[in-house]
């Protein structure tokens, strides 16, 4: 099934970000990617921390949440550095979605970057990586992708 774009974020390369060398250290881009999973969670108004009291108080009274407290692991991660992101940098970190199961999703995630090349525009992948997404429940046992989230990531896988 072939999976497309349906989220992007821009991030800015800070000094913060980078070694002595100006390059972006290799575990900043995964900070990237998970920030960017937060805001695309965010951006359709889903709070992916629902856990414990929180998640119980918040369902209560909401019914556009799902019927119990809910929260994300990564299960498995998969990530290749294709080129150095560098100080100043403008990034984009896209999301696609892969596959949609009971208690967890797939995502590939992509850093760009757009280089001018001879006056030419071109957007070249930095690196890239594919996360399986597992969900949990408040005692942290494994649970069912909460409706509005599995509608999402089917709609996507759809497109």
């Amino acid at each position: 099934m072939p999976h497309r774009k349906f989220f992007s974020y821009p991030f800015r390369v800070y000094i913060e970000d980078t070694d002595a060398g100006g390059i972006v250290y290799h575990a900043n881009h995964i900070k990237f990617m998970e920030r960017t999973r937060t805001e695309w969670l965010r951006s359709q108004g889903i709070d992916h921390y629902l856990i414990g009291d929180k998640g119980r108080d918040l369902t209560a009274t909401n019914e556009n949440l799902p019927d119990s407290s809910f929260s994300f692991v990564v299960h498995e991660l998969q990530i290749s550095y294709h080129q150095p992101a560098l100080m100043d940098d403008l990034l984009i970190v896209t999301i696609e979605a892969v596959s949609c199961g009971a208690a967890s999703f797939v995502l590939l995630q992509r850093i760009e970057r757009d280089d001018v090349v001879s006056g030419v525009t071109k957007r070249v992948i930095v690196a890239s990586g594919k996360v399986k997404l597992a969900c949990l429940n408040d005692d942290l046992k494994p649970r069912r992708l909460p409706s509005n989230i599995r509608a999402l990531i089917q709609t996507a896988l759809q497109d």
